[in-house]
């Protein structure tokens, strides 16, 4: 071979492992690239599935707690129901109550004091409360005899 011609073939040697080491240290630059991206994604999955873990862990609670409010709220409506139930058998059952009542002894009951009561007929000396009205004329004329007929 020539000199000539191996020269030619050096510098082609010699451009061929620039073009191989620029597309090596490409492909270093992309795979680095692709190495944080992918630790990234897997970071992101992570916190991903531990919000979730946590999210579930909430609807449980959430649920649990909705039960035990539920429950809660149909112990009180028993109750009212059966308060109700109380009351309107008290109402309504007030014959039956005073027979029950009869039926049982009685503890003997403790003196009280007379209530002494205000007269409900208003004294002549005082004046009619409506100017327009006038007392009556005597105190027998207001009441009239129910038993006597009118013809």
């Amino acid at each position: 071979m020539k000199l000539s011609n191996l020269k030619k073939a050096v510098s082609k040697a010699r451009q061929d492992l620039q073009l191989a080491e620029r597309k090596a240290a490409e492909l270093r630059r992309s795979a680095k690239a692709a190495r944080a991206r992918a630790e990234q994604v897997r970071l992101e999955h992570r916190r991903l599935r531990k919000a979730a873990k946590q999210a579930k862990k909430l609807a449980l609670a959430a649920e649990d707690q909705a039960c035990e409010r539920r429950r809660i709220w149909e112990k009180a409506e028993k109750r009212l129901a059966k308060a109700l139930k109380k009351l309107a058998k008290a109402k309504g059952g007030g014959a039956k109550k005073a027979v029950k009542a009869a039926a049982r002894p009685r503890k003997p009951a403790s003196p009280k004091p007379a209530v002494k009561k205000t007269p409900s007929i208003t004294p002549k000396t005082q004046k009619p409360a409506v100017l327009g009205q006038a007392p009556p004329a005597s105190p027998g004329a207001a009441k009239t005899n129910p038993a006597s007929p009118t013809v």
